[in-house]
């Protein structure tokens, strides 16, 4: 992936592999969100608790701002799932979608990451595909953040 800023824009060349890879995980992140179970640990990672020390709190804030929550974050992911080319090729973002693209790659590795059980202290196995799929995410978020920071 190569990424670049021009003109306003955040030009973001994707190999067909990339390409591929993302479509793959944004398809895979919908999914889970579409019917999600309340005991997923990816779910409750996306979704934490609005008050730790207050159940009854807890349950309330959730019925008042998940269904709104979950409904941005599936149309961010529905939009950065369009505008990925099909077999690789550029993408032109403006601020906007940059911001929704960056947002929708850190859900992405939060997922992953919580599947993985990363943690500060995990000892991963960095030969292990997900674990490469995780630091291939960081490295994508880290190249757009350095491109839209002056």
């Amino acid at each position: 992936m190569k990424a670049r800023r021009k003109a306003g824009l955040l030009r973001v060349d994707l190999s067909s592999a990339e390409a591929a890879l993302l479509a793959g995980l944004l398809d895979e992140l919908t999914a889970a969100l579409t019917e999600p179970d309340p005991a997923d640990p990816v779910i409750r990672r996306l979704y934490p608790d609005g008050y730790t020390d207050d159940p009854d709190a807890a349950r309330e804030y959730r019925e008042l701002v998940e269904a709104d929550l979950r409904a941005e974050r599936a149309g961010r992911l529905e939009r950065c799932r369009t505008e990925l080319p099909p077999g690789g090729g550029r993408m032109q973002l403006d601020a906007e979608a940059t911001d929704r693209w960056l947002r929708v790659l850190n859900d992405l590795r939060l997922a992953l990451g919580t599947r993985l059980g990363v943690t500060e202290e995990a000892e991963l196995d960095e030969e292990h595909p997900a674990v490469q799929v995780y630091a291939w995410l960081t490295a994508v978020q880290d190249l757009l953040v350095t491109q839209v920071l002056p």
